[in-house]
């Protein structure tokens, strides 16, 4: 299973993660991932049954552009898991690795998450 998410670019947004310099689309990307906090938890949701995402924030100095197009960065996040039945209440610090590639033709960010293979029955 891999999580996604697309997300709609501006077109000086999407001018801003083409040119390439360094400073100027890891500020963009650190406020797109701040504006859009809920919707990447709930992209991140799908790699766990039982816990909640919640809190997701770009790790410091984790922007690393592949090529002009694409880019990688790490998020950190919180895995809340809360069952009153069974007295559990806890929370987790992780982190993902994700992949952003601008799509020109669209003008869609498509965010990617790591690839977690399933296992078989």
């Amino acid at each position: 299973m891999q999580g996604y998410y697309e997300l709609k670019l501006s077109a000086d947004e999407q001018a801003v993660l083409n040119l390439g310099i360094v400073k100027e689309r890891t500020a963009l990307l650190n406020r797109l991932i701040d504006q859009y906090t809920d919707q990447l938890g709930y992209m991140l949701q799908v790699y766990y049954s039982r816990e909640k995402v919640s809190r997701v924030t770009v790790v410091p100095d984790s922007i690393t552009a592949e090529d002009p197009q694409s880019v990688k960065l790490t998020v950190m996040y919180v895995m809340e898991e809360y069952n009153a039945c069974s007295a559990v209440n806890t929370e987790v610090k992780t982190k993902m690795n994700l992949t952003a590639a601008v799509d020109d033709e669209t003008g869609l960010l498509n965010i990617k998450g790591e690839y977690w293979p399933q296992l078989d029955d």
